[in-house]
């Protein structure tokens, strides 16, 4: 009797733990079909989330035909997570107003490092004592050698000055620092300086080989002034890419300036369209979240973060649209990345 009363309690048990994992299994299946939605709910958020990109990209002023082959001028990229929200990626022309400070600045650092002093500028000066003091024929060869040496290094340095003011004045009209006009004077300016150098070359090397066609080997008269004139010309080369340096390096940070004066009036054009067109959201929940990346609007800088984030909360977006909060008065998390 007794075993069978165990028996009985044994089976009891094992039903009960049985029901229960029933039970569980049954609620998990409930709950998971009640938790995925239909194909025809997600279309809907799928479509709305479309309209809604659209709008904003009107408000953002990213539909206007201004690009290759009469393309809009940006575009927003938008995906939808149930559950979740939304994420949307937005280009914009901003971000390639930002590439041109990027490239002004590598150029400047590449100038910086081409600026570097000239390998032959020590041959450049006046012959050795000892060269001096050796046979006429030595001190011709020795004198013929350094005067060649000097027209390279004069070459080289001009040639060098007259290329970084010619890549300061290019990244001077892509900062916006100057107008397509004094551009184009500046270029002209440039072309006369290089006209100038390839002529007092060509004289000086005549000069040269008239000296050197000599017995004596007397220098000639007309290389003396010459060389004075090339020298002035050098200075006149090098004051100008110092000039136009300097005007980058503004032109730098007045443009700087302007890129993030422009990106903070776009960040609240983005509030305010998002505002309005949050109406269209009609199926998200509350407690979903709008994430939208600005693609190359980030701070940069040190650590190199090229894009900027906004998290829009749609419970804060349906506050605003209903007049209840200003656009400005949204509560974002905002961050670079």
């Amino acid at each position: 009797m007794a075993r069978i009363n165990a028996a009985c309690k044994k089976l009891a048990r094992l039903c009960c733990k049985s029901s229960a994992a029933t039970s569980l299994a049954l609620s998990l299946v409930v709950s998971s079909a009640i938790a995925q939605p239909t194909a025809e709910a997600l279309e809907r958020s799928r479509q709305e989330l479309g309209v809604f990109s659209d709008l904003l990209s009107v408000g953002l002023g990213l539909d206007e035909p201004g690009g290759l082959f009469g393309m809009n001028v940006g575009s927003i990229q938008s995906r939808y997570l149930f559950g979740q929200g939304a994420y949307l990626e937005i280009r914009s022309p901003l971000a390639n107003r930002r590439q041109r400070l990027s490239l002004a600045a590598l150029s400047s650092t590449m100038r910086e490092l081409q600026s570097s002093q000239n390998p032959f500028s020590r041959f450049s000066a006046a012959p050795s004592s000892q060269a001096l003091d050796a046979g006429t024929a030595d001190s011709a060869l020795v004198a013929s050698l350094a005067s060649r040496i000097q027209d390279v290094d004069y070459e080289l340095i001009v040639s060098s000055a007259l290329r970084q003011a010619a890549e300061a004045a290019e990244a001077l009209r892509s900062l916006e620092g100057i107008d397509d006009a004094t551009y184009a004077d500046i270029r002209g300016e440039l072309a006369e300086l290089r006209r100038d150098l390839q002529a007092h070359l060509s004289e000086m090397n005549e000069a040269v080989a008239r000296a050197n066609s000599v017995p004596t080997g007397t220098p000639d008269a007309v290389a003396v002034p010459l060389s004075e004139r090339i020298a002035l010309l050098r200075q006149l080369a090098q004051q100008k890419a110092e000039e136009l340096g300097e005007q980058l390096e503004q032109a730098q940070s007045d443009y700087e300036q302007r890129w993030f004066a422009e990106r903070e009036a776009f960040e609240r054009a983005l509030y305010a369209s998002a505002c309005t067109a949050s109406e269209q959201l009609v199926s998200f929940a509350d407690s979903e979240t709008l994430a939208i990346v600005l693609a190359g609007l980030g701070d940069e800088g040190a650590r190199m973060r090229p894009d900027r984030m906004h998290m829009l909360s749609i419970a804060e977006l349906r506050r605003c649209a209903s007049g209840a909060i200003a656009p400005s008065d949204i509560s974002a998390v905002v961050y670079s990345y």
